[in-house]
């Protein structure tokens, strides 16, 4: 029952955000922005590539794609994380984390996978998805650093790693008290990952 009600809340509470939607025409950069992402490698090629023994150290790429974003690892290290892994109820004990810190007052950001309807549930202050023009500014802000410093076609980070990148940005220029990050699929080398337990 307790699930019901939670789960009916966040509808509710989406379902009356949309009502605020900006209208294409004042976020220009938005949909290209959604389109640029959807271009990026996505998980299904990774796995592909998994079983053909072609997949370089990951955590050392998203290391690498940080920096060249403009984050360091000591930048990491000024957030208060809670990072869930496991193979059932990551999300939901994610979701009940962030709803309780954020219930006794604190500013949360929350990064989970996958979305329903629209990449911006991803990421989340306050359990609300960032509006469209934060979205639009922050990905083509990583975008272009990344894009400038590329080796070849191919040195650019995966759909989740960029999004995982997005969300580290937004979090330490937001501010957060507390990050709440669901592990993706990549288990020990998940781009999640390349945050320090003990800085």
């Amino acid at each position: 029952m307790l699930i019901r009600f939670f789960l009916l809340k966040i509808v509710r509470n989406f379902s009356g955000m949309s009502k605020n939607v900006i209208p294409h025409s004042e976020v220009p950069d938005y949909e290209a922005a959604i389109n640029a992402l959807n271009n990026l490698q996505s998980n299904a090629h990774y796995i592909q590539n998994a079983g053909k023994g072609q997949v370089p150290d990951k955590i050392a790429q998203m290391i690498k794609f940080l920096n060249r974003a403009g984050l360091t690892l000591e930048d990491l290290d000024k957030l208060s994380v809670i990072h869930v892994t496991g193979t059932n109820g990551k999300g939901s004990t994610c979701a009940y984390s962030e709803s309780i810190l954020r219930h006794h007052g604190y500013k949360t950001g929350f990064f989970s996978s996958p979305h329903c309807i629209d990449v911006r549930e991803r990421i989340r202050i306050n359990g609300i998805p960032i509006p469209k023009p934060q979205f639009a500014k922050q990905f083509w802000n990583i975008y272009d650093k990344l894009n400038a410093q590329k080796e070849n076609e191919r040195d650019m980070p995966m759909y989740f790693h960029f999004l995982t990148l997005l969300a580290f940005h937004i979090f330490l220029e937001e501010q957060v008290d507390a990050a709440i990050l669901e592990v993706g699929i990549g288990g020990e080398y998940d781009s999640t990952n390349i945050v320090r337990l003990d800085p």
